[in-house]
């Protein structure tokens, strides 16, 4: 098991299913409902239910780390992690990464407050400052449509930070998953609407460093497993998250 360098270690908070030296050091996002985040001082979501059960059924260890998601990247990319759970499939990511097989997806949204002056479109965000991912694919269909130099994108620690934002107005506008965000204007007690929707779901799969082959066969034959059992659709039904599907993945 590697140490996890102290200036990201600093800003955790880290779970282990099972202690042991051989462990997988997996990497999770905070604030991030009901996906991935912190219930009661331990990890809850979606993700960690699947996460929890492919590696019950492989019998293997495994450590889960939270960090915010920019640190589970970079910790991933260089190494100091074996896998990131719940990493949507973009063609930008898929340089760095290799992916598992698709569990879920998500739409990716462009949130506004519901209120008179907020933008009607997406065009009027113009000079605007608004909240986002890198390598999102909002961000890439705001390139195609000649906006993204146009529109300041800024990242904040959490989508939890995002939509507090958005409701003091530091940014006009924040970019999520539609789960995420309606979650979390219910949770902070703000009124958003949707601004933009691009009917394009977003493939979510389990992420492991470019070329380690072996644990990404053991992580798709769990995954293929839990959806032969119905394990998987018990999951999503507890957490009403939608079957994947194989239509409108994003290039």
């Amino acid at each position: 098991m590697r140490l996890l360098p102290t200036f990201f270690a600093a800003a955790s908070l880290s779970f282990t299913l099972v202690a042991d030296s051989l462990a997988e050091e997996a990497g999770m996002a905070t604030g991030y409902p009901p996906f991935q985040f912190s219930q009661d001082g331990e990890p809850a979501g979606f993700d960690v239910d699947v996460v929890r059960a492919v590696f019950n059924y492989l019998g293997k260890d495994l450590n889960l780390h939270q960090y915010d998601w920019d640190n589970v990247v970079s910790l991933l990319r260089y190494g100091e992690l074996d896998l990131a759970i719940g990493m949507e499939s973009t063609e930008a990511r898929q340089a760095y990464f290799d992916f598992s097989q698709p569990y879920y997806h998500r739409l990716a949204t462009l949130f506004v407050l519901d209120q008179e002056s907020s933008p009607e479109s997406v065009r009027k965000l113009v000079s605007k400052r608004i909240s986002g991912d890198r390598h999102s694919v909002l961000e890439q269909y705001l390139t195609e449509l000649g906006l993204h130099n146009a529109i300041r994108i800024q990242q904040a620690d959490s989508k939890k930070e995002a939509m507090t934002q958005l409701a003091i107005g530091e940014v006009e506008a924040v970019i999520m998953p539609e789960k995420v965000g309606l979650y979390l204007a219910d949770e902070i007690g703000v009124n958003v609407r949707i601004l933009w929707q691009p009917q394009i779901r977003v493939p979510v799969s389990f992420a492991v460093k470019t070329n380690n082959t072996e644990l990404l066969g053991h992580i798709n034959r769990a995954l293929q497993h839990l959806e032969d059992s119905g394990e998987l659709d018990d999951i999503r039904q507890r957490w009403n998250i939608q079957r994947w599907v194989t239509s409108h993945i994003p290039h």
